[in-house]
């Protein structure tokens, strides 16, 4: 090697180590080296973190915090209980603000974010930025309406977002306009003069989102978002809803429970998978568990849907006028659900399309005619499930067109507790392979061990030698 290219090479050397020590990650506390939350943020590059002390932060630079689009990490020391953004209620204010295409990189973590009061995202705001919000408690906090339509994501506010929100609480949040008094999700199909191909994907992943003023979840346009490990709890009206062109929204492994304004809702052309969940006492006008609109699609599997309540027509779950959606329910439990007219587990009014599969519907209740199934329509098949009563008080006649209705029985199932909530299903069910095939809700899972799947024929000649028909 010569003298010359020794030099090049100690060069490049020097060089490449003064970018990686400019570069190198630091630490900035709060309020140690820097007075407030945003001089923590304005000092920070990229890579740095802002790290908050204890404290109660109010005021000019720890209120309507802005990441100004820095890849950054702004977390508290020791949590969200300890570490609290208060907004007192001062109007157009809220805790953060993510409106400078941050990406998952720009992190949020351990905070409480109260009292905010702002239009569209009391508590936190993003427009066109995707950050990640973890083991945050957003609470009291308000969106408000104006004559514009805004008062949505009395929580959160995500427009044009993939945001990821994980192990946090969203609570006690109101939206004036009743969208998303939890978390509001919204998105547009126009990208840089075209329209999208794509869906934007936000995540809420472990996270509560419950007793708010208005919808839990609000989810629509161009938005097709993740709901994983999650419970939506005590919100003033359903707890998700997917409307307006939607997408599809998965839901895993959740508890949809005691909102008063129904479980779910898709509407609008929209879509919902759910999967592994428990919908329970629930109350809306109708579709106490579930509604589906005409324009909307459901697919429900290994879910239990008790004890909901619709004020009119399907306890559990209402299809309603199906036209131009379609809905599907295979190996679920819908049990101990009320409607006062029709249908107390399951109404359903098919012009297109609706499979009821491998399930147990059994021991609902309705004020009027039909307590367990209400069905009219055509598209209708259903296949090997538990039914009480059979095809009494249904509504309509099968006719292997319109209507298929095969290998059906009517069989007591054998709850192990149902005056409890427990449905699990006894050892000696006669239907084991029947209900939702996966652990759902903790110690109430219906999955019994040593679960076989069993030929219709072999139950019901087992059946026949027990004189158990009803």
């Amino acid at each position: 090697m010569n003298i010359n290219r020794f030099c090049v090479h100690i060069f490049i050397y020097i060089i490449l180590l003064c970018v990686n020590i400019s570069t190198y990650a630091v630490t900035i506390n709060v309020p140690a080296d820097q007075p407030t939350i945003q001089a923590g943020i304005d000092s920070a590059q990229n890579g740095d973190t802002v790290l908050v002390a204890n404290g109660v932060y109010k005021g000019d630079g720890n209120v309507n915090i802005d990441f100004k689009g820095k890849q950054i990490i702004v977390k508290s020391k020791n949590g969200p209980e300890g570490t609290i953004i208060n907004c007192l209620w001062t109007p157009n204010t809220r805790g953060f603000t993510f409106q400078n295409e941050e990406t998952h990189t720009s992190v949020l973590d351990g905070f409480t974010i109260k009292n905010g009061r702002d239009l569209n995202g009391g508590g936190i705001y993003c427009n066109n930025a995707s950050p990640t919000i973890k083991n945050c408690v957003i609470s009291w906090n308000k969106a408000l309406r104006d004559e514009s339509g805004t008062g949505r994501g009395g929580g959160i506010y995500c427009f044009n977002s993939e945001a990821i929100i994980i192990d946090s609480t969203i609570s006690n949040n109101i939206a004036e306009y009743t969208y998303g008094g939890g978390i509001y999700f919204d998105g547009s199909n126009e990208i840089d003069g075209g329209f999208r191909d794509t869906y934007f994907q936000p995540q809420l992943i472990n996270c509560i989102i419950s007793e708010n003023t208005g919808s839990g979840v609000h989810i629509l346009d161009f938005v097709s978002c993740e709901i994983k490990d999650s419970k939506i709890l005590h919100n003033s009206l359903r707890g998700v809803v997917c409307s307006f062109f939607a997408g599809t929204t998965f839901i895993t492994n959740c508890e949809i429970a005691q909102n008063t304004g129904g479980g779910l809702e898709a509407s609008e052309y929209s879509r919902i998978k759910i999967d592994n969940s428990y919908i329970r006492q629930n109350t809306a006008k109708n579709g106490g568990g579930i509604y589906c609109s005409p324009s909307g699609i459901i697919e429900v599997s290994n879910c239990i849907i008790a004890e909901n309540i619709a004020t009119r027509w399907g306890g559990g779950i209402e299809v309603g006028e199906s036209k131009h959606g379609y809905a599907e329910i295979s190996n679920c439990t819908i049990t101990r659900n009320t409607a006062s007219e029709r249908g107390g587990g399951l109404y359903v009014f098919s012009l297109t399309s609706f499979k009821l599969t491998n399930s147990i519907v059994w021991g609902n209740n309705s004020d009027d005619r039909n307590p367990e199934v209400f069905v009219a329509g055509r598209g209708i098949v259903f296949k090997s499930n538990v039914i009480r009563d059979g095809l009494d008080h249904i509504g309509q006649e099968p006719d292997g067109n319109l209507f298929v209705y095969e290998d059906n029985i009517d069989m007591d199932p054998l709850f192990r507790n149902p005056d409890r909530g427990d449905y699990r299903l006894r050892g000696d069910s006669p239907v084991l392979g029947m209900g939702p095939q996966t652990s759902v809700g903790g110690a109430l899972s219906v999955v019994p061990v040593g679960k076989r799947l069993l030929r219709w024929a072999d139950i019901k000649r087992k059946d026949h030698r027990h004189n158990r028909w009803r």
